[in-house]
């Protein structure tokens, strides 16, 4: 199987010990340099952006929840009639 990738161009100024310090690790690694600075952005991101797993993600949402606005009209519970909550009284 075939997986063709689009990839941007982009320009990045460096200084001259980091460009020597990519030239060691690319060799050091058997790889070209190109593949090295990928791997080290998606490193970094990873770091800044983690991915949130299922539960983690769930739990933020019930967070983001409980800051909005509501009255108490509202039910407690709607897991325990969702038919009634998600199409109306029929």
């Amino acid at each position: 199987m075939i997986y063709i990738v689009f990839m941007q161009r982009i320009s990045v100024h460096i200084s001259n010990e980091t460009k020597q310090k990519i030239d060691l690790a690319a060799k050091a690694k058997n790889k070209i340099e190109a593949e090295l600075i990928r791997e080290a952005i998606d490193a970094g991101l990873k770091v800044i952006y983690p991915k949130l797993n299922s539960a983690k993600a769930l739990l933020e949402l019930a967070r983001m929840a409980k800051k909005l606005p509501s009255d108490d009209k509202e039910p407690t519970d709607v897991s325990e009639d969702t038919a009634k909550y998600a199409f109306g009284n029929k």
